[in-house]
């Protein structure tokens, strides 16, 4: 009865594990392949892709600032900046483009006309939608 049972066990495990042998998975296409230069077009689709998809489209930041929690010096969130990446209405670059990223998703979005990034005085700020409603 013993080797009965544990043949049954070892026909049943080896049916079992060819039956869901690992297949190499397909790649999933990203959502986007590029990003599109004007200002308030760029704003409608960044939310919607992570960073790792932005470093694969445009590359990675001229400059990151990670702010990171003083306890456990986990990144909470991070700061990105590129330079002449977006236009106005009349194609005209904005110098710096400020992504700030929390969770891995960007929250917002400024346009800074100055290159110092130290100086927000210049610049528009947009809030980012994000999620499956933005889209399409």
């Amino acid at each position: 009865m013993r080797l009965l049972l544990a043949s049954l066990l070892l026909i049943s495990y080896a049916s079992f594990a060819e039956h869901h042998n690992e297949s190499p998975r397909a790649e999933i296409p990203p959502i986007v392949d590029n990003l599109p230069t004007l200002y308030h077009e760029f704003v409608e689709v960044i939310g919607i892709l992570t960073t790792d998809e932005i470093i694969a489209i445009i590359g990675q930041p001229v400059k990151k600032i990670d702010i990171k929690m003083q306890s456990s010096n986990n990144i909470i969130a991070s700061t990105w900046y590129y330079h002449n990446i977006n236009t106005d209405e009349s194609g005209k670059y904005f110098p710096t483009t400020e992504l700030d990223i929390v969770d891995g998703f960007v929250e917002s979005v400024t346009f800074m006309n100055n290159i110092n990034e130290s100086n927000l005085i210049d610049g528009t700020q947009f809030d980012v939608k994000k999620g499956p409603d933005n889209i399409f």
